[in-house]
């Protein structure tokens, strides 16, 4: 069974863990995230005097483990980041994860490009719709997601056209895609 959890996303654990209260689900999303965890942490652990991971841990995990049967999270990754930024700032109260605006949206646009591979006349609409999108975007933004999503560019080769490193690359591409989403969204709520 622990074989066939792996293999499934993060939405399906989280649903598992909180539909059917399967602690297995719960454990395998936690394990592919403690990497993540371990790397927030270390900093918080090395400058907090008299906390060490026997304390920290243990706490964060039956953190995450509350949240993850009550709340909705859209990015496990910031939700990760709430909870152990929380217990660093000692907030006893358990505040609800509320993700930023960027990633709601971006989420919300994933969801309409998974609902439109089904439904050919979705499909058109949405590729009007980021025509529409990517011709807003100013000159940069415009140029790297062209290059990158429609011509298929590596991210090296983009880099290395504009004579930037890899990670402002990436940077600039993420800033691209957040914006198109933002785009998106504020046209599907004027329809």
């Amino acid at each position: 069974m622990l074989q066939q959890l792996t293999n499934l996303s993060d939405k399906e654990l989280i649903s598992r863990a909180r539909k059917l209260k399967d602690q297995e689900a719960e454990g395998v999303l936690l394990e592919r995230y403690s990497h993540l965890m371990v790397a927030v942490c270390l900093p918080y652990l090395n400058t907090a005097p008299g906390r060490g991971a026997d304390e920290v841990f243990p706490v964060l995990l039956q953190r995450l483990s509350n949240s993850l049967k009550t709340q909705t999270i859209h990015k496990v990754n910031e939700w990760i980041h709430y909870n152990v930024k929380a217990i660093q700032d000692k907030s006893d109260r358990n505040l609800p994860f509320f993700s930023t605006t960027e990633s709601r949206e971006i989420q919300q646009v994933e969801n309409r490009v998974e609902h439109a591979a089904m439904n050919q006349k979705e499909q058109q609409q949405l590729i009007a719709q980021l025509n529409v999108a990517i011709s807003q975007l100013p000159g940069e933004e415009k140029s790297f997601l062209t290059k990158f999503y429609l011509e298929q560019q590596p991210l090296a080769q983009l880099a290395a056209s504009k004579k930037y490193s890899i990670d402002k690359t990436r940077q600039i591409l993420k800033n691209a895609k957040q914006h198109m989403a933002s785009i998106l969204m504020k046209h599907s709520y004027e329809q």
